[in-house]
């Protein structure tokens, strides 16, 4: 495996653009179209399902490696920064996101773990939940954000908090006037989502509120990121139901407007190594927990739904 042929994927996977990925690359379209269909006939299998008139597509072998390919990548900027730095100067804390704590609660702790402790040196990627297990294990990841609501195999778990779900209408929607609206409202509407391999608990905990409150989401578009989702939205495509600390992003031609159902949560996890004596972990986890526990007390003097923290 090559790691210019895997770049190049992942920048069609990221543009869905043959033409935009060769332009952010300074290559030809061509010697891309190569380079990925090289990096194809090496895997053995298609990447990409394309067509004369509509823009590539993830194939499901295709969805499954882009976590994978961000997270090599990432490591081998890593690898490479660990040679030019002076090993002693920094401190290397990996952590992997999903979208929704990239948008509103990664910007909040990390500063402030980089402020107290200058020596650390945070680098982010984005993995799914479904990888995040495996990338801990093969240590690849330090600390991991992730919706896993029960610890798995091998690896230390920490269940943070149960997030109110939120749903997310276009601005010009009749429901975004609404104060809060019944889960139910939302049945003749067409939904937004990510695919359910990309993060099984999130999914189900959407799927399992919405059928809870007797209607099964009709899914119109599906979306790799927070980013795309609330692009969608916007766009009047849908609407989707969101963890609360994705409401912490503000995004224009999108209304947070929040759930009454009391059981329209999802569970907000950290994985690490077990027993690794990472300090800047265990402080990063603090400030996490820190967080959450304010963002809680401010929801609930303000009269709304908080985030459930565990005892």
């Amino acid at each position: 495996m090559e790691l210019r042929d895997l770049r190049a994927f992942t920048a069609v996977a990221e543009d869905l653009s043959f033409k935009d990925a060769a332009a952010r690359l300074g290559m030809s379209q061509s010697a891309l179209s190569q380079s990925v269909s090289r990096f194809e006939r090496d895997l053995g299998v298609s990447l990409f399902e394309r067509g004369q008139r509509r823009a590539p597509e993830l194939t499901p072998q295709g969805r499954v490696l882009i976590a994978q390919a961000k997270a090599l990548l990432d490591h081998a900027e890593q690898v490479e920064a660990s040679v030019v730095d002076e090993p002693t100067a920094v401190v290397p804390l990996r952590v992997s996101s999903i979208s929704s704590t990239f948008a509103g609660l990664v910007p909040r702790v990390v500063p402030q773990l980089m402020k107290e402790r200058p020596e650390v040196r945070v680098s982010l990627m984005t993995l799914f939940d479904t990888h995040v297990q495996r990338a801990v294990v093969e240590q690849r990841v330090d600390f991991a954000f992730g919706r896993l609501a029960e610890a798995p195999d091998g690896v230390d778990f920490t269940l943070v908090a149960h997030e109110p779900l939120v749903a997310a209408v276009p601005s010009a929607h009749p429901l975004a006037g609404r104060e809060r609206i019944d889960l139910v409202e939302l049945r003749n509407e067409p939904f937004v989502l990510f695919h359910r391999d990309e993060g099984i608990a999130g999914y189900d905990a959407i799927v399992t509120a919405c059928t809870r409150a007797g209607f099964s989401p009709q899914v119109r578009t599906y979306s790799l990121d927070d980013v795309a989702m609330l692009s969608s939205i916007a766009c009047g495509l849908g609407v989707s139901l969101m963890p609360y600390v994705s409401t912490l992003h503000a995004f224009d031609g999108v209304t947070y407007v929040p759930v009454a159902d009391e059981h329209a949560t999802t569970p907000l996890s950290v994985v690490r190594r077990p027993h690794d004596g990472l300090a800047s972990a265990d402080r990063l986890l603090a400030l996490v927990q820190e967080e959450m526990r304010t963002i809680a007390a401010a929801e609930r003097a303000k009269g709304n739904r908080p985030p459930l923290l565990p005892h």
